[in-house]
């Protein structure tokens, strides 16, 4: 029986029990989910990507109102000045 209904659920239970220091046994199906969303935890689009995918003109060099699109987008995404200095 599913003890959980949502990913944040299932997040709380497996953090709570680790917690208290408890094993935490996931279904087949549970694991591969885990797996999937742990895999592409971290996969996130770098600023050249972003900006590459919502320039409307193509242009060769970056363009003002794209970047600062971008910018943005990659501080949605968590990924700070790092993202945006190593794209460069």
């Amino acid at each position: 029986m599913r003890k959980w209904e949502t990913l944040t659920d299932l997040a709380e239970l497996i953090i709570a029990r680790s917690r208290t220091g408890k094993p935490v046994t996931l279904t087949p199906d549970t694991a591969f989910l885990v797996g999937l969303k742990l895999m592409t935890a971290d996969a996130k689009p770098s600023h050249h990507d972003i900006i590459a995918e919502i320039c409307d003109s193509k242009c060769t060099q970056p363009c003002v109102p794209c970047t600062f699109k971008a910018n943005a987008i990659v501080r949605l995404y968590g990924q700070g000045r790092n993202a945006t200095s190593n794209a460069q």
